[in-house]
């Protein structure tokens, strides 16, 4: 992130890795950057359970604390989702003037710099917001409990009661601006049906592929490979093809990817984007076939769970992507992997990037949209 002179904001990123869980550093470094971080320095340590007040141990806070002192970092981003309390005391231990921020708040900030449209600006708004609810609170309680004064009562009824107020004040007009786009865009859906449009969504991982395929198909030039999270907003167009299958015409949906762990008011404020999924007519989902199997079982795993938790009844064609990166060995682990963990799901190998394959995925596409519309005929 550029400061006014344009330096980069310099950066450590430390976790609390959980025995059982995979580290997050590489992911947390790789938004980091694409932020605009420059991240000098990182800080790791493996336990049971997070450290009560500093997510890490005390004697690796300790390290934490030279760390940023001999690389003049100005930023902590932990790996982990951090309690407001935690905030507050990992920002007095290292000194007020060294920003703190959590897993959760990296991504809002990411989605901050993404967002192009008025959805998302307001969605990442409210995001914030109810994230953060509780971190207000507790940081006046702890200023109070530590000595200092807020507001006119110090930590007394008076601040504790006007921020919440406050605080609520804004996410209730956030909520009803959301709610009279989302009635926009359920009477443009609508609209869709009666002019005979059926709509394929695209959606999966994030990184997988989904916005290089939405620009081949659909013509467009949207930015792909500036990190995670280029898309935030849905983004529609309609898409004319012919092919062995026959004729179809459709709205192809380029949709918000996923990511693990991200916190429920997150997802929550992304509603109206996982609603344009579970209407769709045809969902395709990306998987990144490239990937080692470890990584790829597990994202394949989470898209699963995301859509079950969606509730969706359309078919559904898993695009497995990426396949010009892989040796025909390799393309068959793969795909043996991912009929494993998706049992009964159509698998199509494909190489956005390339074009490799996207005919026959098309035509695959267009005869399951006309054997559906001949079945409510």
């Amino acid at each position: 992130m550029s400061k006014s002179g344009g330096e980069l904001m310099r950066a450590v990123v430390a976790e609390c890795r959980m025995l059982d869980k995979p580290s997050r550093i590489d992911e947390v470094v790789s938004m980091a950057s694409s932020l605009g971080y420059e991240v000098v320095g990182v800080v790791s340590q493996r336990r049971r359970a997070p450290h009560a007040s500093f997510c890490i141990g005390s004697g690796k806070m300790e390290e934490l604390k030279r760390l940023v002192e001999e690389r003049m970092a100005e930023s902590v981003i932990f790996a982990n989702a951090l309690s407001g309390s935690q905030v507050f005391k990992i920002s007095r231990e290292l000194g007020g003037e060294i920003k703190v921020i959590d897993r959760n708040m990296l991504i809002l900030e990411l989605f901050k710099e993404r967002a192009m449209t008025k959805e998302a600006q307001l969605q990442i708004q409210l995001a914030k917001l109810r994230y953060t609810f509780s971190w207000g609170r507790e940081y006046l309680r702890l200023e109070g409990i530590l000595g200092e004064q807020v507001g006119w009562s110090g930590p007394g009824d008076y601040p504790f009661k006007e921020y919440e107020r406050a605080a609520r004040r804004r996410i209730s007009r956030l909520e009803r601006a959301l709610e009279a786009i989302e009635r926009r865009k359920d009477a443009l859906r609508a609209r869709r049906r009666e002019l005979g449009f059926p709509t394929v969504v695209l959606t999966g991982y994030t990184q997988s592929g989904k916005t290089t395929f939405f620009n081949m198909v659909a013509r467009e030039s949207k930015s792909v490979g500036i990190g995670p999270f280029t898309t935030l907003s849905t983004f529609a167009r309609r898409v004319v093809h012919r092919g062995d299958g026959g004729r179809s015409e459709f709205i192809l949906v380029d949709s918000i990817g996923f990511i693990e762990d991200m916190h429920p008011i997150i997802l929550d404020a992304f509603h109206s984007t996982l609603s344009e999924i579970s209407s769709a007519d045809l969902i395709l989902l990306f998987l990144d076939a490239s990937e080692d199997p470890q990584t790829l079982r597990r994202k394949a795993s989470y898209s699963d769970e995301v859509l079950r938790r969606i509730g969706i009844r359309s078919p559904m064609i898993v695009c497995a992507n990426k396949v010009d990166l892989l040796s025909e060995r390799g393309l068959r682990r793969a795909l043996g992997l991912i009929e494993e963990l998706l049992p009964g799901r159509e698998v199509i190998p494909i190489s956005a990037k390339l074009g490799e394959n996207v005919g026959p995925l098309l035509d695959r596409v267009t005869s399951l949209l006309l054997a559906a519309k001949e079945m409510a005929a």
